[in-house]
C-alpha cells in the first residue's frame, strides 16, 4: 500500500512538472493565442494550440483502442458548457492569463498570477459549494446524448473515432503548415510546442490512472480543492489532481531561471482589481462550463467529446467578444 502511494503522488508530481516546464518554454497561453491572432494577426502560438489538441487527439485514441487506460467521456450540457465556456473566455482575458499560463507564471515570479489564482479559487469555490451551487445544477441540468451516452464527433457520425482525427488532421494540416508564423522570443518553435504538450495530454490520462480511475491534466476543479482542502478539509485528502497541479509552477521554475525569464513582478497599481476579477470570473465559469481552456480544451476535447469541444469553441468566442470589446480601436 506504501508503495502504491509513493507511485501515485510521484506520477502527479512528474506529470505536473513536465507540464509546467513545457508549456513556460514555449509561452503557451489561450489568451496570448488569442490576443496576438486579433491585434496583430499573428497565428504562431494560436497554431500550437490547434497542433497540441491534434496530437493529443492521436495519443488518446491509441491508449484506449490499446486498453491501456478506460478513458471517460464527458458529458453534454450544452446550456452549461455555452455559457460556461463564454465566461471563462471573457473572464481569462479580463485576467491577461488562462488556467494553466496563469499557474506557470507563478513559476516565473508573478505575483500578479497569485492574485488571479486567489480569484480563480474562491469563484470555484462559490460555484461548486457555496452560494451559486443551486445556479449551477440548474444550468447543468440539460443534458444531449447518443443512444444513451454522452456524445463524441464519431457517435454523433456514427463513424469511426479515427476517421474524425483523420479528417481533422487534414482540415487542421492545411491551415497549421500553411504559414509558418513568426517564432516567439526566446521560446521554442511553436510546432515543438504542440507536438509536446499534446503528447503530454495523452501521457496525462495514463499517468493519472496509477492508483486511481484516470482524469487527465486538469486546472478547474482542483484549483478550487487547494483552498478548500487546507480550510475545511474538503476534499478529505490530497488526491492527484492536486499534486500535480502543484508542480506546475516548480517545473515552470526549473524552465524559466535557467532561461533567465524569471523575476519578481508586482502588477501595476489598479490592475490588481481586473485581474482579480477575472480569476474570480474563471473559476466560477471553469466549475460551470466543467473545464477550462486545458481541461475541456485538451484534456477531454481530445476525447472527442461534443461537450468539450464546444466548450472550447465558447471560451474562444467569449474570449473573441471581450478583445474586441476592449481592443476595437486599436484594430
Amino acid at each position: 500500500m506504501a508503495d502504491a502511494a509513493w507511485l501515485f503522488y510521484l506520477s502527479a508530481a512528474l506529470t505536473g512538472a513536465a507540464f509546467g516546464y513545457v508549456i513556460q518554454r514555449g509561452g503557451f497561453c489561450l489568451v496570448r493565442a488569442l490576443s496576438n491572432l486579433y491585434l496583430m494577426r499573428d497565428a504562431t502560438i494560436a497554431r500550437a494550440y490547434a497542433l497540441a489538441l491534434l496530437v493529443a487527439m492521436l495519443g488518446v485514441q491509441g491508449l484506449d483502442a490499446g486498453g491501456l487506460v478506460e478513458i471517460p467521456v464527458r458529458s453534454f450540457h450544452w446550456l452549461s458548457n455555452v455559457t460556461g465556456g463564454l465566461a471563462f473566455g471573457i473572464g481569462m482575458v479580463l485576467a491577461g492569463g488562462c488556467s494553466g499560463s496563469t499557474w506557470y507564471r507563478v513559476g516565473e515570479g508573478a505575483v500578479g498570477a497569485w492574485v488571479i489564482l486567489l480569484g480563480f479559487a474562491l469563484g470555484a469555490t462559490s460555484m461548486r459549494l457555496g452560494a451559486l451551487g443551486p445556479l449551477r445544477a440548474a444550468l447543468q441540468a440539460p443534458s444531449l446524448t447518443v443512444g444513451d451516452a454522452p456524445p463524441t464527433l464519431a457517435s454523433v457520425l456514427g463513424i469511426s473515432p479515427w476517421l474524425v482525427i483523420a479528417a481533422l488532421w487534414l482540415a487542421g494540416g492545411l491551415w497549421l503548415f500553411r504559414s509558418r508564423g513568426a517564432a516567439q522570443h526566446g521560446k521554442w518553435p511553436w510546432h515543438v510546442t504542440g507536438i509536446v504538450v499534446g503528447v503530454l495530454i495523452a501521457a496525462g490520462w495514463w499517468s493519472s490512472s496509477v492508483g486511481e480511475r484516470a482524469v487527465g491534466i486538469t486546472f478547474a476543479v482542483n484549483t478550487g480543492e487547494l483552498l478548500t482542502y487546507p480550510l475545511v478539509g474538503f476534499p478529505n485528502r490530497l488526491n492527484w489532481s492536486m499534486v500535480m497541479l502543484m508542480a506546475v509552477p516548480v517545473g515552470a521554475f526549473l524552465a524559466a531561471w535557467p532561461a533567465g525569464d524569471f523575476r519578481w513582478k508586482l502588477p501595476p497599481g489598479w490592475s490588481v482589481v481586473k485581474i482579480f476579477a477575472g480569476g474570480l470570473i474563471m473559476g466560477g465559469a471553469a466549475i460551470l462550463g466543467e473545464g477550462c481552456n486545458i481541461t475541456q480544451g485538451l484534456t477531454n476535447g481530445a476525447t472527442l467529446a461534443v461537450g468539450s469541444l464546444v466548450t472550447i469553441a465558447s471560451i474562444i468566442a467569449g474570449a473573441w467578444l471581450t478583445l474586441r470589446a476592449l481592443f476595437a480601436s486599436a484594430t
